[in-house]
């Protein structure tokens, strides 16, 4: 029985490498389907091909008011999936066409950045993407290299001291 269930896994995978479209299968293919999504059997397993594009990757130089700097990025670490999810962002962020989107999304995180130094003074926000040589290029001494793709520096603002107000309060 495990031999069986074995060589059907075997076939989603193979039917995922193939492109195969099992959703105008019928019932049968429909449920294939949603197996290979459900086990990753669908996933084409093409990550060295050469439709895969490069990884991009945000990170930050946090300056605080003595002018000493810390390298930080938007990843904590926390699981995988928030992991996904900040990648999944920033690869959105080198798609998008639109510079007051991107100076938007690079302001929210260079405030996300920020919070976590209370003392820091700014924050230079870059985006890069690394440049991998296809393996002919390697062969032929190029290696890999980070590209800047986008570079902002924010600056905290200083806000004063709300004023009391009448009834006492603060």
């Amino acid at each position: 029985m495990a031999l069986a269930a074995a060589a059907a896994h075997l076939g989603c995978v193979l039917l995922g490498a193939l492109h195969v479209d099992l959703q105008r299968a019928g019932r049968l293919g429909r449920g294939v389907a949603y197996y290979g999504a459900l086990s990753g059997a669908d996933s084409s397993y093409n990550f060295f091909a050469p439709s895969v594009g490069a990884l991009p990757w945000a990170r930050f130089q946090v300056t605080d008011a003595r002018g000493r700097r810390i390298d930080d990025v938007l990843e904590s670490g926390a699981n995988p999936e928030a992991q996904l999810r900040i990648r999944s962002l920033v690869a959105l962020f080198v798609t998008e066409e639109d510079a007051s989107m991107r100076r938007s999304l690079a302001a929210s995180w260079a405030g996300k950045v920020l919070a976590r130094y209370p003392g820091a003074e700014s924050v230079v926000a870059r985006v890069e993407i690394c440049d991998l040589p296809s393996m002919q290029e390697y062969r032929d001494d190029k290696r890999p290299a980070w590209n800047l793709i986008y570079e902002a520096k924010l600056v905290r603002q200083h806000r004063p001291p709300a004023a009391p107000q009448e009834n006492g309060a603060p």
